[in-house]
This record gives structure tokens, sequence and C-alpha cells, in this order.
């Protein structure tokens, strides 16, 4: 037997959660007819340095998906262009969590708001027909007449279902290696790290330095981004630079798995919409600049939602304009601007003025806090 619903979202992370609770909130009668597929069982494990934002922070609370699970507040950040590194000082720069424990809190949030949430149901087959989508799943047929994909930088549904002409994946990995709370800095001087000097040496990232609570226990959360910003240049030994790294800080390498995980950059020449089928979150597309993932995935879910409210109220369900809608917002504008800055911030040629681009760094800390800013998060869930 096929079970039906309005709106099929696939994926439970921060990005298909936001979707649902938008969608709700623009819409309360959708609230029966919103069902979210996972192939994963909560709480999973999910590679990510865990960073919230302000930017994060605001739109959890428009959205009322505030989760009280165990963080680290930064109130310290350093970015390494040279030895010496800039600072900046400011209460609440950044909430560190744990994803398996946020992803699960969502999806608990979701479901006390009356959103179903089906684990374990991993989405085998899509078929898009003028009324409809089917899907094949571990646990049976379903069938929607919207299909929203929130399943990741290895979205099934984007493969299933999109043409991919360009590669435009970054490449992560990381580290958690348990510390002494009280004799690193990143605990005694509540900070973070990110050390942009290796882009001198062909990596197009950073490396960070994260603090992390397990279990209430300090750790290091210890990692390398590479955007591929420009993917025909050399690629740059994550290994190699994260085993340095470690070393460094006098960790064995050997003691440690080290674990990699794709993430996919927004385009606006990409498709990110079809006929009754939307992309949000990694599946569409996180910013190449600092692979900034839980706030970009959270600000999908608004713009998601009023495209798919639009779709109801006109019955065309094109989605024709859903690229144009994510441009128009601030969202996209965040987007688009960090893709423009990666591109001269990672170029070989920037390696030279390293040390000037710190001036770059100054205004976006000053300025992406603003990003979203309340009253326009509740005009745009409007």
């Amino acid at each position: 037997m096929t079970r039906t619903a309005k709106i099929i979202i696939v994926g439970s992370g921060p990005a298909g959660i936001a979707t649902a609770l938008s969608i709700v909130r623009q819409k309360p009668e959708f609230r029966d007819d919103i069902l979210i597929l996972d192939k994963a069982t909560h709480p999973r494990h999910k590679l990510c340095g865990g960073g919230l934002t302000p930017w994060a922070e605001v739109t959890l609370s428009i959205l009322d998906m505030q989760v009280d699970v165990p963080s680290f507040r930064v109130e310290r950040i350093a970015f390494y262009f040279k030895d010496e590194p800039i600072w900046f000082d400011q209460p609440d720069l950044l909430r560190i969590v744990r994803r398996d424990e946020f992803d699960a809190a969502l999806v608990q949030r979701a479901r006390e708001k009356g959103i179903t949430v089906l684990e374990d149901t991993a989405v085998q087959h899509i078929t898009v027909h003028d009324e409809a989508v089917e899907l094949q799943t571990s646990r049976g047929e379903f069938s929607c007449e919207v299909l929203v994909g929130a399943d990741g930088a290895k979205s099934t549904v984007r493969r299933q279902l999109f043409r991919e002409q360009t590669s435009r994946v970054s490449r992560l990995m990381e580290v958690v290696v348990p510390v002494e709370g009280i004799e690193v800095p990143e605990f005694s001087q509540r900070m973070a790290a990110f050390d942009f000097r290796e882009i001198r040496h062909g990596l197009q990232g950073y490396l960070w330095d994260f603090p992390s609570l397990i279990e209430g226990k300090p750790h290091l959360n210890i990692g390398v981004f590479d955007s591929r910003i420009f993917p025909k240049k050399p690629r740059a030994d994550l290994p190699a630079l994260l085993r340095e790294r470690l070393e460094k800080r006098g960790i064995d390498p050997d003691s440690v798995p080290l674990q990699g995980h794709p993430e996919r950059w927004f385009h606006p020449s990409q498709e990110c919409s079809r006929p009754r089928v939307l992309l949000v979150g990694d599946a569409s597309g996180a910013e190449p600049w600092l692979g900034e993932g839980i706030s970009v995935a959270l600000g999908y879910g608004p713009v998601a939602a009023a495209t798919i409210k639009r779709a109801y109220a006109s019955g065309d369900f094109s989605f024709a304009e859903y690229k144009k809608i994510i441009s128009r917002s601030s969202l996209g504008w965040h987007l688009n601007r960090n893709r423009v800055i990666a591109r001269y911030f990672y170029h070989p040629a920037a390696s030279r003025l390293l040390p000037a681009v710190g001036s770059i760094l100054s205004w976006y800390i000053e300025r992406k806090y603003g990003v979203v800013k309340e009253e326009e998060l509740e005009l745009a869930l409007h």
C-alpha cells in the first residue's frame, strides 16, 4: 500500500527540519501532510565542526527550533595569515555543538510540533509524474505532491533527478581528540582558530581548531577545509596537512582516525529545482569560502517554504522561480557574496597578499551577524 502526503522531505538534518517547520509556520494546515524520511536513525554520527553562528541562532529562535543540547560558547577567534594571528573578541561569536546530539534534538522538536519523521527509511528510486512524485524506499512506497531533497552533499534526490555538469564539491577532513581542558587555550580562553597559512602551498581553504564537549568532557575538533573553488588546480594533500597539524600540537596522528566528508557549494547557474522537486541545504549547496554549513542549511528552510506556499496558491508546481527566489533572499546574497570572496581569497596570486586580507575578515565579522536580521526573516516567513 502506498503512503501519501502533500510534502515529503528526504533528510532530517537542519535543512530538512527547518523546511518542515517553516512550512508549518506559513501554512499551519499542512502540519499533518508533511512527512520526513531519513535513511539513518538518530542520534547518528555526523562529521562537522558544529559551529552555530548568531545567524543560525536567530533562525532557530524565529522558527521556534531552539533545543537544549550540550554546547561550548566561543568568545575569541584567531585568524592566522602569518605567525601572529588577527584576534576578534566578542561575546557569543560562536556556539559549538555536537551534530549527533543537535540533529537528534531537532528531530525531537519537529515531532513535538506534530511533524512525522520516519527514520531507517532509505529512498531507493524516485519517479516524477505530472501530478505527483513516487518514491520507492526500504520501507515501502510513498507518494507526494512536492518532494524536497534535504539529504546532504551526497543527495540521492539530486543524483537521481538532476544532471551534474560541473563539480562543485569541497573536501573536509577532521579528527576529534580528548584534551585536558584547562591546559589548552581553546577552553581556557574560549577560543577557536582558523589558519589560512597553507594557502601559500595550494590549499584552497584553512585548518581549524574548535573546542568541543563530548559527554561533558573537553575535546578538540581539528580539521581542514579545501573549498576546491578552482577545481582544475592541483589538490592539496589533506591527510598530510592534518597529520602535520596534529604533530605540532603533540598529538600522535596514528592514535586517532582521520575522517573525511564532502560539502557541495552553491552556484547561481546550477539546477536546484524541477517540477515538483526542490533541493535545500547541502543538496543544493553551501558557501565555499568558510564552508559555513549549519547556518546556510537552516536558512534554506524559510526560502523553500515560501516557494512551496506560492506553488499551492498559484497551482504552478514547476518551481521555475525557486533559484530566483534564493538569489533575491538574504540566503542567496550570503551564498553569492561568499562564493565571490572565495574566488579572490583562494586565488593562487592572492597568497602574496595574505596578511592584507585580514581587512576582509574584519568587515565580515562585523557584518556577518546581520546577514539575516530578525525582522527580515520574520517578513520572509510571512
